[in-house]
């Protein structure tokens, strides 16, 4: 089995080879939904189309679910509205796991308005998503869980930002840090934007006010 060291430079070479990360160091930041301005965004949608990147990464989640939790104490898997379904669906596959979707609203009344799939009061959920940014999306299904009578386990993350303070603890197989040492030391960042995207690592919620987002939540 890797290390947790291996499982993130692994990952960081996928994001980095699959051309999954962007910038933008010039003219206006991305905008995350929480309010948050950020020089980097990674977009997770494009691996689900590359078979031997995504078995790789479920590989790899399962080795990092499995060195966490007890599987004989995991009941179902639970996949966030919309991006975290295909990497939820795949490592519920792979460790023999029921499934239910978790929706960002309710679509109808009952216990389980909010998903799709269901599971008994009581049982124990791991909720996957494929990337955390400030821990608000992933709140926001955890809360429907536990409304659901639920008991979550924890919460794992492709990737986890892990630069913005969150009251939840991820596991995670790398963080933005781990991807953006693979993209400097590989050169998929030029001079000029790994010294801005290393001022937003060292303080993003500094970068963030300074560049027309929020400074907190």
């Amino acid at each position: 089995m890797r290390t947790q060291e291996n499982r993130a430079a692994e990952t960081a070479r996928i994001i980095t080879d699959s051309g999954s990360l962007y910038t933008r160091t010039d003219g206006d930041p991305f905008f995350f939904s929480s309010g948050w301005a950020s020089p980097v965004f990674i977009d997770c949608k494009k691996l689900i189309s590359s078979p031997v990147d995504r078995d790789l990464l479920v590989e790899m989640a399962v080795e990092c679910i499995t060195a966490h939790i007890n599987l004989d104490s995991l009941d179902a898997i639970a996949g966030c509205e919309l991006t975290g379904v295909p990497f939820a669906a795949l490592i519920a596959d792979r460790l023999n796991k029921p499934l239910v979707l978790v929706c960002k609203q309710s679509k109808g009344f009952g216990r389980l308005a909010q998903f799709e799939g269901s599971f008994e009061p009581g049982q124990r959920i791991l909720l996957v998503d494929d990337l955390a940014t400030d821990g608000a999306s992933e709140s926001v299904f955890l809360a429907a869980l536990h409304q659901a009578e639920a008991e979550v386990l924890s919460t794992f993350v492709l990737i986890d930002f892990d630069v913005f303070a969150s009251e939840h603890k991820m596991l995670s197989l790398a963080t933005l840090e781990d991807i953006i040492d693979r993209a400097k030391s590989d050169g998929y960042l030029g001079r000029r934007e790994a010294d801005e995207v290393g001022k937003f690592t060292d303080d993003a919620p500094a970068w963030s006010r300074q560049n027309g987002g929020i400074g907190a939540l």
